[in-house]
């Protein structure tokens, strides 16, 4: 398995490759995993077109280069220098090179990856199987130009080779598709197999609808503008005139973006009611869904949108924006509520506040629905798309 980072590091790609493979170790087969020796994109040098040119914000995170972890080989690897989402770590490429040989499925998970090249590269040369599953296609559109320069570059180079020369492509969504095939993927090749979440981690989540008290909205996600947290900040004076005890809790990393978002919450003096955690740990966000009422994601892009199964799987009902990778997830007023814009999404929110009721439905039909994204069911269908290769046995 390639990726950028693993666990302790959390992230739907990251709780997607360490459910996937301690499946496949619990089915007997042997996963290592090679992924960077770092948390967030804080801990590493990161190198910018502007002054400083070179920064580091907090130090790497000391965690072991090597060591099991359910089952799973954990190699990490230092960063020499960040560009954008391109990573350069020679170490992780000299060892792929030198371990490719015991591999018979190689299988990256990020399209704008240079280990996913890379990867693609060697098991092309030893004629290994490579496998991609690209978390990554969807890209915000407000990115700087030097960064709308690069990807375009990406995408007609290394993009490309990547695309044509992957054995199978995974895609998160149906939605992903014509992402792939627009870059040059092959149709043929790709096989639609969505997210999955630990359900037994949600199972002892006690969350009786009628003992809470509806007012406990919650946010999970990385703080950037494109995940429109901004939208519930600005619904809050509106929303607590209505329901004076409304508190909305924003859980996840920092890119850029919180110093705003607080900024605008003292303008509207909504500060008391709303509460940064930064980045927490598996264990304390589960704490915090089991302590919402009610799950919100304002985001206008997603590649899945796996948070929204954790919070089905906790009993929150959900709200979000109707966009293609959401409404896969969401049946509109069944297994959540679908907002076209803000006023609607103000409504749905509201609606949820004043309604034990309706949040009772949603919230029995979402637990419900939450079940065919087990891990089993993804990694019965990742092993179909690796051909039944008997990695036990050849690993």
């Amino acid at each position: 398995m390639l990726q950028h980072r693993f666990f302790p590091s959390i992230g739907g790609m990251q709780e997607h490759v360490h459910v996937l493979s301690r499946e496949l170790v619990k089915r007997g087969n042997k996963v290592t995993v090679y992924t960077l020796n770092s948390l967030n994109n804080e801990d590493i040098p990161c190198l910018r077109l502007v002054p400083p040119s070179i920064t580091q914000n907090i130090r790497s995170q000391g965690l072991h280069k090597k060591e099991t972890i359910d089952g799973i080989n954990v190699r990490r690897f230092d960063v020499m220098i960040r560009f954008w989402s391109f990573i350069w770590s020679p170490g992780l490429f000299r060892e792929l090179k030198r371990d490719i040989e015991k591999c018979d499925i190689v299988h990256a998970h990020g399209y704008h990856l240079l280990s996913s090249v890379y990867g693609c590269y060697l098991a092309k040369k030893k004629r290994k199987t490579f496998v991609l599953t690209g978390h990554d296609m969807l890209i915000t559109t407000d990115l700087p130009l030097s960064a709308r320069i690069l990807k375009k570059m990406y995408d007609l180079s290394l993009g490309r080779y990547l695309l044509k020369n992957t054995s199978k492509i995974i895609a998160l969504t149906e939605d992903q598709i014509k992402q792939y095939t627009c870059r040059g993927g092959d149709k043929s090749k790709i096989t639609v197999i969505p997210n999955a979440i630990d359900l037994e981690k949600y199972a002892s989540c006690k969350n009786p609808a009628e003992d809470k008290s509806g007012k406990n909205l919650l946010f999970v996600g990385r703080i950037e503008k494109y995940k429109g947290i901004q939208d519930v900040i600005g619904m809050m004076p509106a929303l607590l005139t209505s329901e004076p005890d409304v508190r909305l809790t924003i859980v996840g990393g920092d890119s850029g973006f919180r110093h705003e978002l607080e900024s605008l919450s003292k303008r509207l003096g909504v500060s008391d009611n709303i509460v940064f955690t930064g980045e927490v740990s598996r264990d304390y966000l589960l704490e915090k869904y089991q302590a919402a009422d009610i799950f919100v994601l304002p985001s206008r892009m997603e590649g899945f949108g796996i948070v929204l199964l954790e919070a089905m799987a906790s009993g929150l009902p959900c709200v979000a924006y109707s966009i293609p990778s959401v409404r896969t997830l969401i049946e509109n007023g069944k297994t959540g509520l679908l907002a076209e814009n803000k006023e609607e999404f103000f409504e749905s929110i509201l609606c949820l506040l004043k309604n034990d009721c309706v949040r009772r439905g949603l919230r029995k039909s979402g637990m419900e629905y939450v079940k065919r994204y087990s891990v089993g069911n993804m990694a019965d269908l990742t092993w179909q798309v690796y051909g039944g290769i008997c990695l036990g046995d050849g690993g």
